[in-house]
């Protein structure tokens, strides 16, 4: 595939009109400091369109609209300097590539690796600090399938933040107001303690260990999902969602894989990132910035076994997940409080095992239309260099759910041939368009 994708133009867009004197410094809130250097990033794929086939009239139709977007999504079009945003309008990089490909070919066997030249270079970096804020890549299939990828830096969006900026993009393109103003109010509720940074650690933050691991994609339909859920119910919670039951699923699998491999039960971590917005009072929904906090479920010697114990252990979590974020907003102590639970988690690393889930389901991306339909996959970046994780992402039709799960090779050997999970999910089918 990477021989098939040639790069044949690359700018850099800018607002269509200045930012403001009074907003060209955007203070980062403390989540976005302890977020991790790095981008975020969806790719959008888009069935054939006469439009498209033409290539320079639908990248034209999106660099104008990308410029009328970034007024109202001013701190993308700037750079990040240290501990706040500078809204330069120095603008965001938007390339385009021609693929020598079949969409309908590619998307019969849509492996991690085969997005890899779908996304800007610059997006692998792992210290994407000062580098432009938001990335693009049109990538033009000679039958005229269309791969939008939209990478923004992680240090001032997260998954919410990413899907607000795709939906804006495209109501500026189909020619329509943009409907959700995002708000850059992060550092009111979750300011920087300038006076308590130096007495706690920095290093104590969420990190991911690195290592040789293989990412496959798991695709749970709607029927499956239906009977995985009537399976996950109890007597506590008779109706979990599609999350709940899949997120359980894989702590349960990942569980069974490392238990084979262990001459003694360790213990399991579970780490499921939640977004605050709506939990912490007064955070209002369009809020751009990292708003996510962990979660943390322990299987002490995975005492926990059945498939309805572990949605009951979620569910009673979020519940008390959700009582102490009231307690979150405008003040750090809550925040230090969690990172030093994480700490003590990482410090115990080699003696349990570590997993970490993230939704990106409800995001709304596939109605990400620019003025030729909606797209007909949507997905995360695909491969990672992290162990243990797990990305979930809508079906199509809203119904079912899209398993991104990077393991060590051994684990995923054993994890991948589990009839518990077979029963439920096919490894990477094709997608239809």
């Amino acid at each position: 595939m990477e021989k098939r994708v040639e790069i044949i133009a690359r700018e850099i867009i800018k607002p269509s009109s200045p930012t403001p004197d009074d907003k060209r410094i955007l203070n980062l809130s403390l989540l976005d400091i302890l977020s991790s250097p790095m981008y975020t990033g969806a790719l959008l794929f888009y069935a054939a369109h006469p439009l498209n086939l033409l290539g320079f009239s639908a990248s034209l139709k999106l660099k104008q609209s990308l410029s009328e977007t970034l007024p109202i999504f001013y701190p993308l079009a700037g750079r990040i300097m240290g501990s706040f945003v500078e809204c330069n309008d120095e603008g965001a990089v938007f390339i385009e590539a021609r693929v020598d490909h079949l969409l309908s070919e590619f998307l019969k066997c849509p492996v991690p690796e085969s997005l890899e030249p779908l996304i800007p270079v610059e997006a692998m970096s792992r210290e994407a600090v000062t580098w432009p804020v938001l990335l693009i890549q049109a990538n033009f299939f000679r039958c005229g399938g269309l791969v939008i990828t939209i990478c923004t830096s992680h240090k001032i969006t997260d998954a919410t933040s990413l899907a607000m900026f795709i939906r804006g993009w495209a109501e500026s393109s189909r020619g329509l107001g943009i409907t959700l103003i995002p708000s850059f109010n992060a550092s009111e509720f979750f300011p920087l303690p300038l006076d308590e940074l130096p007495s706690k650690p920095m290093d104590r933050k969420v990190e991911v260990e690195e290592m040789n691991c293989v990412t496959k994609r798991f695709v749970f339909n709607a029927s499956n999902i239906k009977k995985l859920r009537a399976k996950s119910s109890s007597n506590l919670v008779k109706n979990p969602t599609r999350v709940e039951a899949v997120t359980a699923l894989f702590w349960r699998c990942a569980t069974k894989a490392s238990r084979s491999r262990s001459p003694t039960p360790r213990t399991s971590v579970l780490q499921t990132l939640v977004n605050l917005r709506g939990k912490v009072n007064y955070l209002s929904e369009n809020t751009i910035g990292n708003m996510l906090s962990l979660m943390i479920l322990k299987n002490e010697e995975a005492k926990i076994e059945r498939i309805q114990d572990v949605v009951d252990e979620l569910r009673q979590a979020k519940e008390i997940f959700g009582l102490n974020c009231k307690e979150m907003s405008k003040s750090s102590s809550k925040i230090f409080e969690l990172l030093e639970e994480i700490g003590k988690v990482h410090g115990r690393g080699t003696e349990m095992d570590l997993w970490m889930s993230n939704s990106w389901c409800k995001l709304g991306m596939y109605e990400a239309d620019f003025g030729w339909g909606g797209p007909v996959w949507v997905t995360g970046r695909g491969t990672s260099n992290f162990k243990n994780l797990m990305l979930l992402i809508d079906t199509k039709d809203g119904e079912g759910i899209e398993a991104w799960i990077t393991l060590t090779e051994e684990h995923m050997s054993l994890f991948e041939c589990d009839q518990e999970l077979l029963e439920s999910a096919s490894l990477n089918p094709p997608v239809l368009i």
